[in-house]
């Protein structure tokens, strides 16, 4: 199992996780296969409610494809795609994990004081995938946000 995460703007968090599509603007089949999981964290610029949070781990399901279909709300305002490379996933856990209450305990970011550089492009973590211990810290913080609704 191979876990990697990408952030996403707020607006996008909908899409993906309602209709099952994760998509970007590159195509990023080189790192993200069939049956890997994403780690999807929102980045806090334009954020309302999840900005800096980690709020779902997916599965991929499918290769990558491309559609032009807009399907985000970026896309729908402007009327053509963006986030044109796409994989179907399905939600394996979702909650909502702040990034400032875990990051003591993930191995990934290793320089605590440069956390944004962990946390940009697709996918994220330098382009290094999410150690499988990191995941699971990941996956139980987001279960105990859903104890505590």
């Amino acid at each position: 199992m191979t876990y990697w995460l990408v952030p996403i703007q707020e607006d996008m968090w909908d899409v993906i996780r309602d209709k099952g599509v994760y998509g970007y603007k590159e195509n990023l089949e080189e790192y993200i296969k069939e049956g890997d999981y994403i780690i999807i964290y929102v980045s806090k610029y334009y954020a309302k409610r999840y900005g800096g949070k980690i709020v779902g781990i997916v599965k991929v399901l499918s290769n990558w494809y491309e559609d032009q279909t807009p399907i985000y709300p970026e896309e729908t305002v402007r009327n053509k795609g963006i986030y044109v490379y796409r994989v179907k996933v399905e939600p394996v856990v979702i909650g909502e994990c702040d990034m400032k209450k875990i990051l003591d305990k993930i191995r990934f970011i290793e320089d605590k004081g440069q956390i944004a550089k962990y946390l940009r492009n697709a996918p994220a973590n330098l382009k290094r995938p999410i150690p499988e211990s990191d995941a699971k810290i990941v996956e139980e913080c987001l279960k105990e946000s859903l104890l505590n609704i």
